[in-house]
């Protein structure tokens, strides 16, 4: 290949052959007897020519140089001139990728996602460490958590800055601390909660550390801070050190130290909005109506980004006003959005693709330039990393060409990932269950709560119709199994989803069908749930554990894989009860069958009459039983 790229570091050149190899493995490599002239520009963006014999490209960014060899990469294939420019309507468009919910991904797997993030054109990427890094002398802080280590992060950030992407760390300074917390070693600074204490000497030595760790771990200077989600700060054992305060008095000076902090390390600190926009306006966060506390916006210094978060809306005129809002809070103002990976196995892609076309045409009405989307782990981390990897191009397209089109993703997507988009869209299958009247209607898990339910208690058995959920779980299986064979190199996260419809198939109706066959006295089919049925289930739902554990063990550290090893063998061993208790039934041994004679309810409360079966119930000790599984 002939390369014309005046001043690259051997940084920026082994970026770029890094990209050009995994265009290979996508299936679209970059023509190598093809003359190309890149050039660096000023201007962020991307100018491509093409005559029919000579390629120019014109790059703004390390990121945009990235992007730009795929965009030839694909226009090259056809051999027909053409011109293409791109100006990305944000000067930052990253990802943040959970890794304290148990899923700590490898740093050959943030690698992988580092390449097809970069194919895409994105500048930035979080990881969110609660817990999960190594501090000198804190042995217990991510104690058989899968902690990084200070090399791992070394070699990520280096990966990172070599395909023009800002490693910034993403860490807790108040709230989200319960996997820290529950060690003894930090008791003296626990508030409540997950909440450390405020004003204790201890918490700000720890949080001192965290940045110090932080600062030699990655080079970026910019660090999200955290600070959201502390409802009940100051209401534990601060309230009983120092009397009640007033909290937004209690949350600033906690604040005022954490800054004192970052400056000392070089930061420009971001933090999640929310504690600051409930006290500004005195209470719920997404409420665009009230009125903002001047007071609070004395308090608020120049030097911190504050990031709206909004995973919900699909109304853009609602982001226009919460943006209106957060400006009249704090002029450096970030947006995240959501790739819903948090909801189990399964991803939410055509909520997230919903909710990210409004979220962006208000980003871009209102000018705001930095936009991250998250890839949460909601208890347990149980989907894949990569199966919102079609919400992500979705964000890029519209970044760089404000384009949401189906077909100009598809295309992309292809080039960026080597898969198909309409294959990784059905990974919602899943959860979109005949009953909605819209994919992207709403959120729903029914993929989730439907595998750890217990088969004899049938707590969301109202929300099943048992025929049609049973032939959609059945052809989605099918369909899995289809794509696995149409995408080389993501045949293992297809076959997770086909083996998981297929333990769906039956657990969505076995537990209603064996409580009419108890009802009605029918003993022969009894017989055939406890002797065959139970236990074919039984078998399905340990293949399905073999293959996800295969990808877990691929994609994650080993720490974090027994939680669903439990969960998945508690849901085995209550199939056993099952069987167990229906064979003394028919030997006479037991006179009933109390968990059958119970009439079902509807788990959420709801009238009788609802059009829509599914609903979101993504807490698993809630989902499993309605006995006491923890202590509150």
């Amino acid at each position: 290949m002939k390369w014309s790229i005046k001043g690259l570091s051997p940084e920026q050149e082994f970026g770029v052959q890094e990209i050009l190899e995994q265009l290979e493995e996508n299936g679209c490599p970059l023509d190598k007897t093809q003359e190309i002239q890149v050039v660096c520009r000023k201007e962020k963006g991307i100018h491509l020519q093409y005559d029919g014999e000579k390629a120019v490209m014109e790059y703004g960014r390390d990121c945009d140089l990235m992007r730009g060899i795929g965009l030839l990469a694909e226009r090259l294939q056809s051999k027909a001139p053409f011109s293409l420019e791109e100006n990305p309507s944000y000067q930052d468009l990253g990802m943040m990728i959970d890794c304290s919910r148990n899923a700590v991904p490898k740093p050959k797997t943030i690698q992988k996602m580092l390449r097809h993030l970069a194919l895409m054109g994105y500048s930035t990427v979080q990881l969110y460490t609660e817990d999960t890094f190594e501090m000198e002398g804190h042995p217990y802080f991510g104690y058989l958590r899968g902690r990084y280590t200070r090399e791992e992060f070394h070699e990520m950030d280096r990966y990172a800055k070599s395909l023009g992407i800002e490693m910034i760390p993403c860490i807790q300074t108040l709230a989200h601390m319960g996997a820290v917390l529950k060690w003894n070693a930090y008791a003296g600074i626990k508030d409540c909660n997950d909440i450390m204490l405020i004003g204790d000497e201890r918490t700000y030595q720890l949080i001192d550390e965290m940045f110090r760790t932080m600062s030699e771990n990655l080079s970026s200077r910019r660090i999200n801070i955290g600070m959201d989600e502390a409802h009940m700060v100051g209401l534990g054992k601060y309230l009983d050190q120092h009397g009640f305060e007033e909290r937004f008095s209690v949350m600033l000076r906690h604040f005022q130290r954490v800054m004192e902090i970052a400056r000392k390390y070089g930061y420009r600190p971001m933090m999640w909005s929310d504690m600051f926009f409930r006290l500004a306006c005195h209470g719920d966060y997404y409420n665009v109506d009230c009125p903002i506390d001047p007071a609070v916006v004395a308090q608020i210094p120049e030097d911190i980004s504050l990031i709206y978060w909004d995973y919900y809306t699909s109304d853009s005129s609602v982001y226009n006003k919460m943006i209106e809002k957060h400006r009249a809070l704090c002029k450096n103002l970030v947006f995240a959005g959501g790739a819903w990976k948090w909801m189990g196995f399964s991803p939410h892609s055509h909520f997230s693709h919903k909710i990210a076309l409004a979220a962006h045409e208000s980003c871009r009405t209102n000018g705001v330039t930095d936009v991250f989307v998250t890839g949460w782990g909601d208890d347990g981390g149980e989907a894949s990393l990569f199966s919102v990897l079609p919400a992500l191009q979705l964000w890029a397209e519209l970044c760089y060409q404000n384009n949401g089109c189906e077909d100009w993703l598809k295309h992309r997507f292809t080039v960026c990932t080597g898969g198909h988009y309409n294959d990784f869209m059905d990974l919602d299958l899943p959860h979109t269950t005949p009953d909605l009247k819209e994919k992207d209607a709403r959120t729903v898990d029914p993929g989730r709560y439907l595998f750890y339910q217990d088969v004899l208690y049938g707590l969301f058995d109202r929300h099943v119709e048992p025929d049609a959920f049973a032939d959609h779980y059945r052809r989605a299986a099918e369909r899995f199994a289809e794509a696995a064979e149409r995408n080389p190199g993501w045949e293992q996260l297809f076959h997770v989803q086909s083996l998981l419809c297929e333990v769906l198939c039956i657990k969505c109706r076995i537990g209603i069908d064996m409580r009419a066959a108890y009802r009605a006295g029918d003993l022969d089919r009894l017989a055939v749930f406890s002797d065959q049925e139970l236990p074919s289930l039984r078998m399905q739902i340990q293949s399905f554990m073999e293959t996800y554990t295969a990808q877990w063990e691929q994609e994650n550290k080993v720490f974090g894989l027994d939680v669903f090893d439990l969960r998945s063998g508690g849901v085995l061993q209550r199939i056993r009860t099952a069987e167990r208790r229906i064979r003394a039934y028919l030997d006479g041994e037991l006179k009933q069958l109390e968990e059958l004679d119970q009439d079902i309810l509807y788990y959420d409360c709801r009238p009788e009459a609802w059009s829509e079966k599914g609903l979101y119930a993504n807490t698993w000790y809630t989902i499993a039983t309605p006995s006491v599984l923890c202590f509150m």
